[in-house]
């Protein structure tokens, strides 16, 4: 039987002399999506196996003409496609010395006859490792100067949907590094040129954006000594030569899919984090990340002796808005607004929505008289942005740092009583202090 494709299902070998037993877990193995071929004696099992190629064997400790630990070691014994093979003993001894004896022949686990809840949870586990496994995909780095070797292993990763560089020096590996993005690096610890394999892992830690990165490292030579410099320069797991095919896939596919769920909890954090700090309805930043960032800009500022300014927009008459045309109406202007200040303001800009219809903006880099001119140019922005139809105006208040005592409350209560003053004047106009 040849590599199964990833759509057909997995398959089971079941040998089990009681009649009763064998419909009970087949039933099990079919619940979680397998085909079960059965038989009750190991001459069978043996012919079946030199058939077949089974995801999963599952024996029974006594057999009518031998006993499951001779389908353990047989299975063991086979090519090196069907040798790893898991091999679950499904009995009711209780003996420690005969449990003992069926790891030793290979069994892979051990679960009682009578408690099936066991094998069953492990189905589910296995289940989905197994078909997470051969779906799993990942961008390798390889540097191994051997061409025997490499061309085995490259071929090895690509026929597990791995895309792989191969490198055979460090120096030109390191350089890819920097420049692409990977899933894992697999290095050999010796290497031609001047740079180790881990002298490479050293770099690649030294990358603070790239340093989760998973290393595998292959070595010839069995020296603990080697090993443990190898783990404190870097290197997540070691393969020793010479290489056994299924050890290195199992080894690759489980640092690629830790570092693939390391990478989803960042993301899932990145999310969390930006919904901490936006505001949901127009995209700018809320109230507490600016007063979280902002000091920190200001502090910035006066430290260099930089310029930095802060803009306040009020919305004019916007109750008459909610009051006359609705709430879902006086949203929509809110994000358009909003999405009107993420245009027009620079990327070093810190533009919030403070709350209500106020917004503030920090523009560090920026004097009294260039923030004043780009308070105007979003005041002219506002009246001509007409969202929903409405025509709308808005008020600015605008101040910038005067002395390195100041803080961001001092920079806000200024230009909040700017607006109050552009308010007072007719709405619609800036005024700076």
């Amino acid at each position: 039987m040849a590599d199964k494709p990833i759509s057909e299902p997995l398959t089971a070998l079941l040998i089990e002399p009681s009649h009763i037993v064998q419909q009970v877990v087949a039933s099990i193995l079919q619940r979680h999506g397998f085909h079960v071929d059965t038989c009750k004696k190991a001459e069978d099992a043996f012919r079946l196996s030199e058939e077949n190629k089974y995801d999963l064997v599952c024996v029974a400790l006594l057999l009518p003409d031998a006993s499951g630990l001779d389908v353990c070691r047989k299975v063991r014994s086979m090519s090196q496609a069907k040798r790893n093979t898991p091999v679950v003993m499904i009995t009711s001894e209780d003996d420690k010395n005969t449990l003992l004896g069926v790891l030793k022949a290979g069994a892979t686990e051990i679960f009682k006859k009578n408690d099936l809840v066991g094998f069953d949870n492990y189905l589910t586990q296995f289940v989905w490792t197994t078909n997470e496994s051969k779906s799993l995909y990942g961008k390798v780095l390889y540097v191994e100067d051997s061409r025997a070797i490499s061309e085995m292993v490259v071929a090895l990763l690509k026929l597990n949907r791995m895309e792989v560089d191969h490198y055979t020096n460090a120096e030109d590996a390191y350089d890819a590094f920097q420049n692409n993005e990977y899933d894992l690096v697999i290095v050999d610890i010796i290497l031609e040129g001047e740079m180790t394999g881990s002298q490479l892992a050293q770099s690649i830690r030294r990358d603070i954006s790239k340093r989760t990165v998973p290393i595998l490292a292959i070595s010839g030579v069995e020296d603990s000594a080697r090993r443990v410099s190898m783990l404190k320069s870097g290197v997540n797991d070691f393969v020793a030569k010479p290489i056994m095919n299924d050890e290195l896939m199992a080894r690759v596919q489980n640092l690629i899919r830790s570092k693939k769920l390391f990478d989803r909890v960042q993301e899932q954090q990145e999310i969390l984090r930006e919904l901490a700090m936006k505001d949901q309805l127009t995209g700018l930043y809320n109230r507490h990340f600016l007063m979280e960032v902002g000091p920190k800009r200001i502090k910035e500022a006066q430290r260099h002796k930089q310029p930095l300014s802060m803009v306040v927009v009020d919305l004019d008459k916007f109750k008459l808005i909610n009051d006359t045309h609705g709430h879902t109406t006086g949203d929509i202007v809110l994000k358009e607004v909003g999405a009107l200040l993420q245009r027009l303001c620079r990327k070093e800009d810190i533009a919030s929505r403070f709350g209500g219809e106020e917004f503030v903006l920090i523009m560090p880099h920026c004097d009294l008289i260039s923030a004043v001119d780009k308070a105007e140019k979003i005041r002219k922005a506002i009246i001509n942005l007409k969202p929903a139809g409405l025509e709308i105006s808005a008020s600015f208040g605008v101040s910038a740092l005067a002395s390195k005592d100041e803080d961001i409350s001092d920079l806000f209560d200024r230009a909040d009583q700017a607006v109050y003053q552009s308010k007072n004047g007719g709405r619609n106009c800036v005024t700076a202090v």
